[in-house]
């Protein structure tokens, strides 16, 4: 049975059992009645209350999930994939849209790295030590402006302390280890109280060599089509020899490796009006980047044996993946300062509660091939976010708000695709929501202004963006809600200024100084039902884009990379997410538990056909056992072929991955976990149609997991 027919009967049969896969999150959370409040929201309340699509992961979650980077650990998530350009590099693409469609936040202000403008920039911020991280599918343009048109992923870090420690000290330790790569994982935290304050100190690094995969790095249809083009071409010997070691990267992904460090030092000023806190937080990464010489058609004998001697003596001690000429490898650093606080201002006052976070980053990266530095990115920016939310005898709440954002982007050297940039955001808000008890409404507008500074032009787009939704509750546990938005959303520096070889996507990109905002019209759909044994949830969403900012093929060529360029034309989006669990009862001394989730989106224009990446329909089925001080669950992931493709792009071949992961308690009294799992059971193989390199860089192969984790 083809993996599209048996996604689709994995649909058929959620939706006869009714019951089936909550919100991703672990079964037993899901069928609690723990309240999860979302904090990403404008108002905040229960994830059983929200209008829109909305996940959230608890810390238990997060390790639980752990693989690596935030966009593979939250890609088992209904409507959520990855960008995947190497285990390094990945962003969250929901629902079909990335980049700056969707925000990487980190509590509710922006990463303010370099990951939104090409794909092969790594996400600044980490799985591992967060609280918690919330996904809000669809537009969420009203909380977060209108490049939040796709979704927001909000990390909430905890890095600044925002209650007092019980008995003065406390904090978790993870320890673990992972086979596909030979990687190793490190991360910690310890807060102390001295009275009202409270000092905390954040650890972490990820390291790992290059990763295996079940067989050529290059896919089949790839290597049939440059087998084709080189019977027809006339080639030189020297070619055909350096094809052909390319064509043998077999078993491994060379220069795939990756170090990740950071550590964080906060202070907090905790009292009863709430808390003020700031933090200091320095990055360092050092990764290859997989595929990107691939790129690159101007390599000389002189500058491949230079480099093949500096990349030995200075980097095969550390990591055994040098061996190749021409390794692309990206140094990365950040040092960010956050400010976050709450104050609650009492009653008697329309509004009760006044909660900012402020965030400034100086980042940077260079892109090197030995000791010969390639391009520079360095990115100044400071964005800060202030609300003032009131709450009125339950029935009325709301939430008012300001966001700033400035930022310098500038790119020197030779992939340097686009002019030194300034971008500065201005944008005021307001939510509000009427609650009667059955049912409800709640709505809002943003107004927001983008101003874009570079050396050819500067363009100033203001954009309003508007929502309203109805909420219904025709039963006990039952949550219905429909919602209509019209969004705005302004051109990005990338997609206004970019003239030049871009090698992370192997084309020539060419921006359009004379792009319009793009307007969307959206509807969803939600319906939640939550019984005393079962829970399931469905949402619909169809999204109408008047002037979608895409980047099109122009069949020209410029330096041998094909030229594309920036362009607006009408699309849309359609599709569906279904998801729930259901408790099966006990038998052989354990509690069994099930879930599952399919998630489908259509995206295509009207002048262009199919837009391309799009992710195609999958879906998830797993069975859980807890026996009390140990937890097994067992699961497989089913991802269709995607044959719905645009112009100059190759179908996907659709797979199916086993997973199993035991979690063993062995001291009931003692917060102390071990984890054993294993990703990829069968070694398939399997490549992201999301991903820029998904025919040069497959998913890695069966990947066995070991990890500690220990709260104090």
């Amino acid at each position: 049975m083809s993996p599209r027919l048996v996604a689709s009967s994995s649909l058929l049969a959620l939706v006869a059992a009714s019951p089936a896969f909550a919100n991703a999150e672990n079964t037993e959370q899901a069928l609690t009645d723990d309240v999860i409040v979302v904090r990403s929201v404008p108002i905040e309340v229960t994830s059983d209350e929200v209008v829109g699509s909305v996940i959230v992961l608890n810390e238990s979650n997060l390790i639980s999930l752990f693989n690596g980077n935030i966009a593979d650990t939250l890609e088992a998530l209904p409507g959520v994939t990855s960008s995947f350009y190497g285990p390094a590099a990945g962003r969250p693409v929901i629902r079909g849209l990335g980049e700056d469609r969707v925000r990487v936040l980190i509590n509710g202000v922006d990463g303010l790295d370099a990951s939104a403008s090409s794909p092969d920039h790594a996400v600044s911020a980490e799985v591992l030590g967060a609280r918690q991280i919330e996904v809000l599918r669809g537009p969420a343009a009203l909380a977060y402006g209108g490049n939040a048109i796709g979704g927001v992923v909000n990390i909430l870090d905890g890095r600044i302390p925002t209650e007092p420690v019980d008995g003065n000290i406390d904090g978790f330790v993870y320890l673990g280890a992972t086979s596909v790569d030979e990687g190793t994982q490190v991360a910690g935290r310890a807060s102390v109280g001295a009275g009202p304050l409270v000092f905390q100190i954040d650890i972490l690094q990820r390291d790992a060599e290059n990763f295996d995969i079940p067989g050529y790095a290059e896919s089949a249809l790839q290597r049939a089509m440059e087998e084709e083009e080189h019977d027809d071409d006339d080639h030189d010997d020297d070619h055909d020899d350096d094809h052909g070691d390319e064509e043998e990267d077999f078993g491994s992904v060379s220069n795939s490796f990756y170090t990740f460090e950071s550590v964080s030092l906060a202070g907090s000023l905790v009292q009863d009006w709430g808390f003020v806190g700031l933090a200091v937080k320095e990055t360092d990464a050092l990764y290859g980047l997989p595929g990107h010489s691939h790129a690159h058609g101007h390599e000389d004998e002189d500058h491949d044996d230079d480099h093949d001697d500096d990349h030995d003596d200075d980097h095969d001690e550390d990591h055994e993946h040098g061996e190749e000429e021409e390794d692309a490898i990206l140094d990365m650093e950040q040092t960010r300062i956050d400010l976050r606080g709450q104050i609650n201002l009492g009653e008697g006052l329309f509004f009760d509660r006044f909660r900012f976070s402020v965030g400034h980053a100086d980042y940077s990266h260079i892109e090197q091939e030995g000791d010969e530095l390639g391009t520079r990115f360095d990115k100044e920016g400071l964005e800060g976010r202030f609300e003032l939310s009131h709450a009125h005898n339950d029935v009325r709440r709301g939430a008012w708000g300001v966001q700033v954002l400035a930022q310098d982007f500038e790119a020197a050297g030779e992939e340097s695709f686009i002019e030194p940039v300034t971008t500065q955001d201005w944008g005021i808000f307001a939510v509000e929501r009427w609650d009667y008890g059955t049912w409800g409404f709640e709505g809002g507008a943003r107004l927001e202004t983008r101003k874009l500074n570079g050396l050819r032009s500067e363009r100033r787009f203001d954009t309003v963006s508007g929502s309203g939704s109805l909420f219904y509750r025709p039963s006990e546990g039952v949550f219905l809600s429909g919602t209509i938005s019209r969004t705005e959303r302004a051109p990005t520096d990338t997609e206004v200024f970019s003239f030049g070889p871009h090698f992370a996507t192997e084309t020539f990109e060419i921006g359009d100084l004379t792009l319009d905002k793009e307007t969307a019209w959206s509807f969803e759909g939600t319906a939640r039902w939550r019984g005393e044994r079962a829970r399931t949830e469905l949402s619909v969403f169809h999204s109408d884009y008047d002037g979608f900012i895409g980047l099109f093929p122009t069949g020209a060529e410029e330096d041998e990379l094909d030229v594309f360029e920036y362009r607006q034309s009408d699309a849309t989006l359609t599709g569906f997410e279904v998801s729930g669990a259901i408790d099966l009862g006990e038998a052989l001394g354990a509690a069994w538990s099930a879930d599952g989730s399919v998630d489908y989106v259509q995206g295509e224009t009207d002048s262009d056909g199919d837009l391309p990446r799009i992710p195609p329909l999958s879906s998830l089925i797993g069975v859980e056992a807890d026996f009390g001080q140990w937890n097994a669950r067992a699961e497989a992931r089913l991802v269709a072929e995607q044959d719905e493709v645009a112009t100059n792009e190759l179908p996907t071949d659709g797979y199916t991955l086993f997973n199993a992961s035991v979690e063993w308690q062995p001291i009931a009294e003692r917060d102390v976990s071990l984890i054993f799992g294993v990703r990829n059971i069968t070694d398939e193989e399997a490549r992201s149609h999301t991903s820029f390199l998904k025919d040069l860089l497959p998913q890695p192969g069966r990947n066995y997991r070991v990890a500690l984790v220990a709260g104090f």
